[in-house]
């Protein structure tokens, strides 16, 4: 669907340089009359706040007001941004919390869900209901409803939208396993599909010389220090793809007996932890695991000293595992199904993937700009008139240009089409039907094809047997565990959450190397006791009234 990249100007408009705050109701756009591509002339300025990453890089003479994005806003949509401050992204929500406690806010800010949650009931932004309804591009309200419409409910109180979620794919955070084929194929094994399997090819990988150096030297699962910590390292090295084996699913709320309930607690996990504790005992994890990061697990791998690892789909990506096929052409990773030790396929966890929500304050004068930003930005990144080379990475500099758009979303199945309609271009040696993004995969592959190692990950996601075919057979065979909770942090969470999360890593931690195994019911019982059963009872509650 090809998206009007109109000059009408927008109903409402005013010669303000700046949104006033005082601007009476009467003096904003009707709902209903607003081009989500019209160009604002005279053009508006709007006031945003940006949180700045360490790896947020500007060529020469460009800036967060000057860059690749700000033109574009102004160019095509008459509106220019002025930033009010600007932070580290670590100092951020710290900031804005302060900004919100005293009322000084942006025209448009990113917010986490409690400070949604927290903005909507002191009435501190505006309801975009009508905005959405009459202002939104065909193309992002097809990305925001993709998820069968949670994002949009997260963002919705008491039936009216006060945000705009920041899409992204919670399947892209399903587990897969990565295994070296070229281990197997050395040893004679098969790629494991029961947890049985998984430890029997943990040991040879471990005690069998499997890189045929003649030196016992590797380690079968790589795990990293963060044992389903879901704020720290659960995208590499992760532990949750290894529990989902023994259908344990933890951080996420899951189905038991008609009630929500939390998965961390759930007797499943003992019994995974029971399992890691005995790999540890047995030396097929790292004895140092404790101590490493997701990126020091990589260095092992890279090292050709591990030979499986959970994590997500592009972890076979340049800086991770690309790197291993780099230092060692015989490296082989390939991604497969997680085992299962139930008798049935393993389900795949998959967390809510909205994290962030864009707001607008109350009583900007042009509630709507945000909208429009939100469609500019989707559509220059993943629509059909989509320019990546010039909105999303600059390849040749390795700039994230992504990065400057104040607004940002991703399709929750782009990577999954992008896999679909890249593989097919490679059988049929056709991309002319490939969307800019795609061409780029189906070039990178190719160049993988004809034995260049740079772009190995790039074939290993995209290509017929990539890491995307294994998430594609979670989604057609619907062996997926999804978040069944998607509301707003409850009171207990916001009071509780971090002193339970503690506990959960000490205490899986402890187990796995050598603790009692008694301790997952000590545990289980206290994250009740210091607040648990109140969160859970919040939980239910909520999902009753939906």
């Amino acid at each position: 669907m090809a998206l009007m990249f109109g000059a009408t100007a927008c109903a409402g408009n005013n010669n303000e340089a700046k949104s006033n705050n005082n601007a009476p109701e009467e003096s904003k756009p009707q709902a209903g009359n607003m081009d989500p591509m019209g160009k604002y002339d005279p053009a508006i300025t709007v006031t945003a706040v940006r949180a700045i990453s360490d790896g947020m890089t500007f060529s020469e003479g460009e800036s967060l007001q000057n860059n690749v994005w700000s033109r574009a806003y102004e160019k095509e949509l008459g509106i220019k941004i002025n930033y009010d401050w600007t932070t580290p992204t670590a100092q951020y929500d710290q900031k804005l919390n302060i900004a919100i406690a005293s009322d000084q806010l942006p025209d448009i800010m990113k917010v986490n869900a409690a400070q949604l949650k927290r903005l909507v009931e002191d009435e501190q932004i505006e309801e975009l209901t009508s905005f959405y309804s009459s202002t939104a591009s065909e193309f992002t309200q097809k990305i925001l409803s993709e998820d069968g419409g949670n994002a949009l409910k997260s963002a919705t109180f008491q039936d009216k939208l006060y945000a705009l979620p920041m899409m992204g794919s919670g399947l892209g955070q399903a587990d897969v396993l990565w295994i070296r084929a070229d281990w197997l194929k050395n040893l004679g094994l098969d790629v494991p599909k029961t947890m049985d399997d998984l430890m029997s090819v943990a040991k040879a990988f471990t005690f069998n010389d499997p890189d045929q150096n003649g030196k016992q030297d590797t380690y079968g699962l790589g795990l990293n220090k963060d044992i389903a910590d879901k704020d720290a390292g659960a995208y590499y090295a992760a532990a949750e793809g290894f529990f989902n084996g023994y259908g344990a699913y933890p951080n996420i709320w899951v189905d038991k007996d008609g009630e929500l309930a939390y998965g961390s607690i759930q007797p499943e996990i003992k019994t995974a932890l029971a399992a890691l504790q005995s790999m540890y005992k047995d030396g097929l994890l790292d004895k140092e695991f404790g101590t490493k990061d997701p990126s020091k697990v990589n260095q092992d791998a890279v090292a050709g000293k591990v030979g499986m690892l959970y994590g997500y789909f592009w972890n076979t990506g340049a800086g991770w595992l690309q790197d291993s096929k780099i230092a060692d052409p015989k490296a082989d990773w390939i991604a497969v199904p997680l085992p299962s030790a139930t008798g049935e396929p393993a389900k795949a966890q998959v967390p809510f993937a909205i994290n962030s929500y864009y707001v607008v304050k109350k009583g900007a004068e042009h509630p709507e700009a945000a909208v429009k930003l939100l469609n500019l930005a989707l559509e220059k990144l993943w629509g059909e008139t989509a320019e990546p080379d010039v909105y999303n990475t600059d390849a040749e500099k390795g700039t994230a240009l992504f990065n400057y758009a104040l607004l940002y979303g991703e399709a929750p199945r782009k990577n999954l089409d992008a896999y679909l309609n890249v593989t097919e271009a490679l059988k049929t040696k056709d991309p002319s039907k490939l969307n800019p993004e795609e061409k780029g995969y189906y070039d990178s592959s190719v160049k993988a094809l004809d034995g260049d190692n740079n772009y190995f990950g790039v074939l290993n996601m995209y290509g017929e047997k990539g890491s995307l075919s294994v998430l594609e057979g979670y989604s057609k065979n619907n062996t997926l565990q999804n978040d069944l909770f998607f509301g707003a942090p409850t009171d207990g969470m916001t009071e509780h959450n971090a002193t339970l999360q503690k506990q959960q890593l000490e205490t899986f931690t402890q187990i796995v190397m050598g603790g009692d195994l008694n301790q997952f019911d000590r545990f289980a019982e206290n994250w009740k006791a210091l607040g648990g059963s109140a969160i859970t009872k919040e939980v239910n509650e909520w999902n009753k009234s939906r």
